[in-house]
């Protein structure tokens, strides 16, 4: 009878491949593809992403809050360049500000013509 359990406890299909959840982390941190993934790791797009959609996304995050510090200490530097690109994607700056009046809309009359 206990052997009768423990074959309905039993799982069908491949056993779980193990995967280096580390090694995968540090290749999301760098934004690797999916693709780059699948190959370095050897399982398929479906299992990471079912899997360990978690930890694809915190390695991300942390890719870019890294990278984004890099280029706050480069600016700060002095780096005129990035001080430029960042004031653009931060501050909403750009080369030719639109003031408020700008932005309204110009009167069109028909009567100009006569």
């Amino acid at each position: 009878m206990s052997e009768e359990k423990e074959t309905k406890n039993k799982k069908g299909g491949r056993p779980r491949k193990e995967i280096d959840t580390e090694l995968l982390y540090k290749l999301a941190q760098i934004h690797c593809t999916m693709k780059e993934m699948v190959d370095i790791l050897g399982v398929s797009e479906d299992t990471l992403k079912r899997r360990f959609a978690g930890i694809i996304d915190k390695g991300k995050a942390e890719g870019k809050m890294r990278l984004r510090r890099k280029q706050i200490e480069v600016a700060m530097k002095g780096n005129a360049v990035m001080l430029i690109w960042l004031g653009k994607q931060i501050l909403s700056q750009s080369d030719t500000p639109i003031t408020e009046e700008d932005k309204n809309v110009l009167p069109w009359s028909d009567d100009a013509a006569e």
